[in-house]
């Protein structure tokens, strides 16, 4: 790769983390005793952004089941029976939440700006397009956050480049009740299937 001007990618996820803050999707508290929580990006070891060779990304979109699409944090109690907790809840819309989310670890990780997305739009044609289908992610009844999903690689003619699955599970149990704790291991198997999508990528990249 060429010598080129680099640019830090921590202007940039600070002015997504303001735009967040101006619209109300950001951050963490209690209200009435209401505790709410966001899935947060997570940090990775990358290079400094190359302004003239990074990669271009356009998220078509993230799915999530619709028994998630709520506020309230879902939990599984065993014979296929759901709890939603009306006392711990997302600050925010999920799917919104987890396709900021994604488009600012994929940015780390691709050290990239330049990552379009239904929520943020960007002009430049895509080398990459990236579709993700979550088929699972809560707390299983045997103690464990369990996440599933796929996700599908396409290039700017819509050509499928790949189809991907991933199935990750949090290493330890989990308190009845510990929210705090659920949502940590959310958001690290979350950061664990960014970075499968990332080395996804990448792999098709070195195949060039």
């Amino acid at each position: 790769m060429n010598n080129h001007k680099s640019i830090s990618l921590l202007p940039v996820l600070l002015l997504i983390t303001v735009c967040a803050l101006l619209t109300g999707c950001f951050g963490s508290g209690s209200k009435n005793g209401v505790n709410y929580y966001l899935i947060d990006a997570v940090e990775a070891n990358a290079p400094e952004i190359d302004t003239e060779n990074q990669l271009a990304i356009e998220l078509i979109d993230l799915h999530i089941p619709r028994y998630l699409e709520r506020f309230q944090i879902v939990t599984r109690n065993g014979d296929n029976r759901l709890h939603f907790s009306e006392r711990n809840q997302w600050g925010g819309n999920l799917r919104k939440n987890l396709l900021r989310t994604l488009a600012v670890n994929l940015a780390i990780r691709l050290s990239t700006i330049d990552i379009g997305s239904p929520l943020n739009r960007s002009a430049t044609l895509p080398d990459y397009r990236v579709q993700v289908h979550m088929g699972k992610f809560e707390l299983d009844d045997d103690g464990r956050v369990q996440l599933s999903a796929r996700w599908q690689l396409s290039n700017a003619d819509e050509e499928e480049l790949g189809m991907y699955h991933a199935s990750l599970q949090s290493d330890s149990d989990i308190d009845d009740g510990d929210y705090d704790q659920i949502v940590a291991d959310m958001q690290d198997l979350f950061a664990g299937l960014c970075d499968q999508i990332s080395s996804s990528i990448l792999a098709l990249e070195g195949e060039q």
